[in-house]
Order: structure tokens, then sequence, then C-alpha cells
């Protein structure tokens, strides 16, 4: 009786082709998680930035309700306000920003990649709240936009 030896190979490991497909599929998963955490992240931004401007607004018009009078010898209430850069929220005590007292701003830095527009300027009156100049504050940021509307008697609305 002859005999053959046959040997049976066998592979083990993975084939080039194989290896490829795993590395493009790595690389499409990646690719959409680091999009969406850059997107993530924006809109987390745009949303802070957004909080700090609104924080601002409601704690001007809180110490302009009180009458509250920041300052050495200041005596009596005053109104306050915030005045909206493109780089910076300045809550304010006076009429107006440009007659402030420059001592006791407080100044909040804005997000650069927000940008605002409408009115630049809210004062409260002392004891009511009320403003003199209502109208809307736009924020806007690549794919977000919020709008926060001052009422005439110093209502402060926000959209997303």
């Amino acid at each position: 009786m002859h005999s053959s030896t046959t040997q049976n190979i066998s592979n083990k490991g993975f084939t080039l082709i194989e290896v490829l497909v795993v590395l493009g599929i790595l690389t499409v998963v990646g690719s959409f998680s680091i999009i969406m955490g850059v997107d993530s992240y924006r809109g987390q931004l745009f949303r802070s930035d957004r909080d700090v401007l609104i924080t601002a607004l409601q704690h001007a018009r809180s110490q302009a309700v009180g009458n509250i009078c920041l300052g050495s010898g200041c005596t009596g209430g005053k109104p306050h306000g915030v005045y909206i850069s493109p780089d910076t929220y300045v809550m304010f005590q006076g009429t107006s920003y440009a007659a402030r007292d420059v001592a006791v701003d407080a100044v909040l830095d804005a997000t650069p990649s927000v940008i605002q527009s409408g009115i630049t300027e809210v004062v409260f009156k002392q004891l009511s709240g009320d403003v003199l100049t209502t109208g809307d504050i736009i924020l806007t940021e690549e794919n977000h936009v919020s709008t926060i509307t001052i009422g005439s008697e110093g209502q402060i609305i926000w959209t997303n």
C-alpha cells in the first residue's frame, strides 16, 4: 500500500484586502465621530455664550430694580445696563454706557465665533426695571441662532 502524504495548509490571518476594508470602515466612523464632536462642542459654546449674556441682562435688571448703587461715595440707586460688543459684554452702572461709572464695570468675555447683531445697549431704570430702548439681540454662529428680546417693561425673552 502506497501512502501519499498530503499536507493541509491552513492560512491563519487576514488578507490585505480585509485589512484595508476594516481600516476604511474605521476611518469613516472616526471621521463622522470627529465631525459630530466638533458640532456638539460649537453648539455648547454658543449656548454658553447666550446664557452668559442672558445672565448679565438679568443681573443688571435686578440691580436696577433693587436700586443698587455701587462704588465709593455712591448714594441712592442708579440705573444699570449691559453693553454688547463683539468680544465682551459689559455690565455697567449709569444712565448710558457712555455716561457710566467705569470703576464698577463688570466685563465678561464673549465667544469669538458668536456674532451679535441688533441693539447693543440695554439700560434698566432704577426701581421699575423698565427700558427706554426695546428690541432684539440676535446671536448667530454657523448652525445656531438665538434671539433675545427686551420688552419695554424690562422683560428678557429668548429663543434657543
